[in-house]
């Protein structure tokens, strides 16, 4: 009898257990994945997805390196101070040009077309992890496709 009881017992548990799994499975599997920027990921990522003649010319090192100086120009751009009371919107003209300057004062020898070319894979990446999602239609617009 007493037999019976334990395999009884372990037979509920076991059930109890796999009604659990199952639930906090379907319930992760629902939710949304968060996006997170991995360095090494996306420079992979993107020196993969560069024109021929941008990555005949860039190193993965230089990838690495574009992508650090324009996460401190978003960086510099959002500081708390002065500034927190207005919008502030950066401009790919204005990451570009900050981008070079930054290359030249430490010697890098990039092009224009080479750092254009990385932040705009970079923006097919940000997408490919779901940190951005479509244009936002503008008031007033017309949202039939």
């Amino acid at each position: 009898m007493i037999w019976l009881l334990a395999g009884a017992a372990v037979v509920l548990v076991v059930v109890m257990g796999l009604v659990v799994v199952g639930r906090e499975t379907g319930r992760l599997a629902a939710a949304a994945r968060p996006a997170v920027f991995e360095l090494e990921e996306a420079v992979d990522f993107i020196a993969d997805r560069l024109p021929p003649e941008v990555a005949g010319r860039l190193t993965h090192d230089d990838v690495r390196w574009v992508l650090r100086a324009d996460a401190d120009l978003l960086e510099s751009a959002t500081e708390e101070g002065d500034r927190h009371s207005r919008l502030e919107v950066v401009e790919e003209d204005a990451a570009v040009a900050r981008i070079l300057a930054v290359a030249d004062a430490t010697g890098r020898d990039l092009a224009d077309a080479d750092v254009v070319s990385v932040l705009d894979a970079r923006m097919d990446y940000l997408e490919a992890i779901g940190a951005i999602g479509p244009q936002v239609a503008e008031p007033g617009d017309d949202p039939s496709p």
